[in-house]
């Protein structure tokens, strides 16, 4: 990545990739469903999780490891307020280990180093900030603070300074890659053989594989098909 090489450090390691190696298969949300975030299912004893292609790289990963943690922790149980948290916990714990952490001295860290530390980990500065408090490593007051200060400097919802690359799926990769090489299957030809719209299966790849629509005629968006998520 990027920014762990402009620091001299090894490159962060790619969750979905990791991810994708243990059998869980990753897709995109359509633009129709991008309020959903994120989520994750098992059909057909396959575990499933779709991410939100509009995410920074950061809170890409965050989302991934999460859905991870609701495949591992909870199999496609009903989700609630005390499973999300236990979620969060999972992937502040996956992403940013206590050991770590302690390792780079971030106890009392103010702004400005957490806005560092995060290039180190991989993660928003918000999501950094709330493991730090989580471990006891920012004293309450000095976690409001920190909170307030990313607040009006735009981190709560994006990472103004990202340097993250977004991951991408190699399964993913190499499926449209002997599709297109080996088999000689446009991705419209695809679609067609899929039975959907050949637009939802760009978005359904969007971000995670390079894709290109080539041959057919124009279509209309009006008649992509709408994506309903379906949960175990």
């Amino acid at each position: 990545m990027r920014a762990a090489w402009a620091l001299g450090q090894e490159p962060i390691p790619n969750v979905i990739r990791l991810i994708e190696s243990y059998g869980v298969r990753v897709f995109s949300l359509p633009s129709d469903c991008l309020e959903v975030g994120a989520f994750s299912t098992i059909a057909g004893g396959t575990p499933f999780i779709f991410l939100g292609s509009h995410e920074s790289g950061e809170r890409l990963r965050f989302d991934a490891a999460h859905e991870l943690g609701h495949l591992l922790l909870h199999g496609g149980v009903p989700r609630g307020r005390d499973l999300e948290i236990e979620a969060d916990d999972f992937a502040s714990a996956f992403l940013m280990p206590h050991s770590g952490l302690l390792a780079q001295r971030l106890k009392n860290a103010p702004t400005d180093r957490i806005l560092s530390a995060k290039r180190r980990w991989g993660v928003s500065a918000i999501d950094l900030t709330r493991r730090l408090r989580r471990l006891d490593l920012l004293p309450g007051r000095r976690y409001n603070q920190a909170v307030n200060e990313l607040t009006r400097r735009g981190y709560r919802r994006t990472e103004p300074d990202s340097l993250l690359t977004r991951e991408s799926s190699l399964l993913l990769t190499y499926i449209f890659k002997e599709l297109r090489n080996g088999l000689k299957m446009s991705p419209a030809v695809l679609a067609t053989e899929l039975g959907i719209h050949p637009t939802m299966l760009i978005e359904c790849v969007n971000g995670l594989a390079p894709l290109g629509l080539d041959g057919g005629g124009q279509h209309s968006a009006s008649l992509r098909p709408k994506f309903a998520p379906v949960r175990d």
